[in-house]
């Protein structure tokens, strides 16, 4: 007999330390609902999703933005979580060991827990990001998801994902 998916959603929520939300926009609620709240208890969870409006086709628009946010809205959703908005302003090929011809691009975060943005920080040194750029409580996510709209929109334009965002210094 095969289980079910809110079987299988919920068995990966309660096992691991921490958490991932990498589903469209529009599953994310049902991907939540099905795995149980409750197994994010005092877990960390990177939240990469950006509520992406596809209804009158592409490139999308934002869902939401300015008064509220995807990693809000799933930080109500899973509230003795702590989330971490991270990854949402890259594509996938380039999530682990990103390098481009001209260097490093930054990975900018946000969540309210210093715990949690530190495990997502050693993460991201991980899987070869200089760190991250912490833009301060999960709040700002109202930012880095219309950021994420900078990628997205150069990459219909372009059709490749092979560009990422920078933060020059001086």
């Amino acid at each position: 007999m095969t289980a079910s998916p809110r079987t299988c959603a919920r068995s990966a929520a309660s096992g691991g330390w921490s958490g991932l939300t990498a589903t469209s926009w529009t599953g994310t609620k049902n991907a939540i609902d099905l795995a149980g709240a409750e197994n994010f208890a005092k877990k960390t969870v990177i939240d990469t999703t950006n509520p992406l409006d596809f209804s009158k086709g592409a490139p999308p628009t934002l869902a939401i933005g300015t008064t509220d946010s995807a990693a809000e809205s799933i930080q109500r959703w899973l509230p003795t979580a702590h989330v971490v908005k991270a990854f949402n302003i890259v594509g996938n090929p380039h999530m682990v060991n990103p390098s481009f011809p001209t260097g490093k691009p930054d990975m900018f975060i946000c969540g309210d827990d210093e715990g949690a943005k530190k495990i997502v920080t050693d993460l991201c040194t991980e899987l070869g990001w200089p760190g991250t750029i912490d833009i301060g409580g999960v709040v700002g996510a109202r930012y880095l998801e219309p950021m994420a709209m900078v990628w997205i929109s150069y990459y219909f334009k372009t059709g490749s994902g092979a560009h990422a965002l920078a933060m020059l210094r001086k």
